[in-house]
């Protein structure tokens, strides 16, 4: 007769052998500890957002993004027609709202 063996002691067994996990976790959060890369990228975000840059790329892609859809959707007319006319339309509604001065868009 075969014997049933249960779930939770089968996980519990797995879990049992992970000593080389373990270990490995331990070597990656040494090496993540040694390093000082967020620190680097949040004072680069910090610097970029003092200095207005951030402002200036999320004004241009607000501004100009739209033109980006519209000729994404004039290069998928010739292949495919629905995404073509689903661009055409994303960029409609980028345009009305970039532009549009009523409380609705304000949203």
């Amino acid at each position: 007769m075969v014997k049933k063996s249960n779930a939770k002691i089968e996980i519990k067994k797995l879990l049992d052998k992970t000593d080389l996990d373990e270990k490995l976790l331990s070597k990656v959060k040494d090496l993540l500890d040694k390093t000082d890369l967020d620190d680097k990228l949040v004072d680069a975000y910090q610097d970029a957002k003092a200095s207005g840059l951030l402002g200036k790329i999320k004004c241009y892609i607000k501004c100009y993004g739209g033109y980006l859809l519209a000729v994404g959707a004039g290069c998928y007319f010739g292949k495919n027609l629905w995404i073509g006319l689903a661009l055409l339309v994303v960029a409609g509604i980028w345009g009305y709202k970039v532009n549009c001065n009523h409380k609705i868009c304000k949203r």
